[in-house]
């Protein structure tokens, strides 16, 4: 299934770069439609089979949050929301690499987890690439501030609902190497892993930028 997404991913670059500029918005809203479509077909389903819980089906985990930020930028279009899913988007590539398939091991859970995290990877470069967008110089640590707001309100909401959105409460079961020790030891550690990777999605959304102009 990687290998499919990352097919499809590079034939969407390739595709897309002799498309005018009205052609490329166009195929971006449509990749932003396709995530708002996949999380609703997904929650149907859930509905529909009786898996659907306050406790585990919400959107609050940072990729499930991303997704709907990919969205909103391919569709809309918003500098801020650009920058979020530039550095949210790290956790949809761990994503691909140490999987957590937590519905179920279906052929459609495994296509709806290959849409839904490859749209935040492809939507990110995507915008870099097609639609114009560059990192502003000083996003990384401010996107990083930003996520610690977030911290005790999703907290909350796992105190209330006894759940573990963003894995604030226990670690995923993905064997991820960034993730060592147990409670709160490994969140201490992710935080450090975090703001190392905001900085590497910087610099590496900053050369694809000046990439794509010197090839334009």
């Amino acid at each position: 299934m990687n290998g499919i997404f990352w097919g499809i991913f590079l034939i969407t670059l390739i595709f897309s770069k002799n498309l005018s500029e009205a052609a490329r918005k166009k195929l971006g809203w449509g990749l932003g439609v396709l995530s708002l479509v996949n999380f609703a077909a997904s929650n149907v389903k859930m509905i529909i089979e009786n898996t659907w819980h306050l406790n585990n089906s919400l959107p609050l985990h940072l990729c499930g949050m991303s997704a709907f930020i990919a969205a909103f930028l391919l569709i809309r279009g918003s500098q801020i929301s650009y920058e979020f899913l530039v550095y949210w988007g790290a956790g949809a590539i761990h994503a691909f690499l140490t999987p957590e398939i937590t519905n179920g091991s279906s052929i459609y859970n495994h296509i709806e987890y290959c849409i839904s995290h490859g749209i935040i990877i492809l939507g990110s470069v995507y915008a870099t690439m097609r639609l114009g967008y560059v990192p502003r110089p000083g996003s990384w640590w401010k996107v990083f501030l930003y996520t610690q707001l977030t911290l005790p309100i999703i907290g909350g909401i796992n105190y209330l609902l006894g759940s573990n959105y963003m894995y604030l409460c226990q670690k995923p079961d993905a064997n991820n190497p960034f993730v060592v020790g147990e409670w709160p030891n490994y969140l201490i550690g992710l935080e450090l892993v975090i703001i190392i990777h905001f900085y590497a999605f910087y610099q590496l959304h900053r050369a694809l930028a000046t990439w794509k102009s010197k090839t334009a």
